[in-house]
């Protein structure tokens, strides 16, 4: 009887180191995604809906100077991924000239690899104008991984709460 629970003890502290083994092995890749892609293609994949075909783009600094116009209205925009946020990849900027885009993600249901910084992306979703407190600013840059008493300023922030969105690997990689 006895070596029967020592040989059941020896399993399953073996079971648990191995599934220590696997946790920390997980815990080691430094890319957070959170969401699988709908669609990959050759140096791509689709996040949240498929992207359609015909697609009439608007560059991001257009669509920041002519806020007014597009304000409300679904838009298509394309561009480099110029910070993701690194707790989960629950949002991503858009460079828009001397500006940016925070792309955010419909109903939050879907979100973006943490290492997708630096790639190209297509995206379509509503364009919107939204108030930024100085606290939400901070918030935002602890998210993306910058200093968050670097953050001092409040106003308007320009947002595009995304329902697909299509990450093309850039070209060597």
């Amino acid at each position: 009887m006895l070596k029967l629970i020592m040989k059941n003890l020896a399993a399953i502290i073996i079971g648990i180191l191995f599934l220590t083994n696997i946790a920390f092995a997980q815990n080691a890749d430094e890319n957070i995604q959170l969401a699988k892609p709908v669609e990959t293609g050759e140096n791509y994949e689709v996040y949240g809906s498929e992207f359609p075909e015909e697609t009439q783009f608007f560059s991001p600094g257009y669509l920041v100077r002519n806020s007014n116009i597009f304000k409300g209205q679904e838009v298509a925009t394309k561009g480099v991924i110029k910070q993701v946020c690194q707790k989960k990849g629950c949002f991503f900027i858009l460079s828009a000239g001397d500006q940016s885009i925070r792309v955010t993600f419909k109903d939050y249901k879907f979100f973006i690899p943490t290492d997708a910084a630096g790639s190209k992306v297509q995206l379509m979703g509503v364009f919107k104008v939204k108030k930024l407190s100085e606290d939400q600013a901070k918030h935002y840059a602890e998210d993306a991984g910058a200093d968050p008493d670097d953050m001092k300023m409040s106003g308007k922030e320009h947002n595009i709460v995304a329902n697909s969105v299509k990450i093309i690997e850039a070209e060597g990689s």
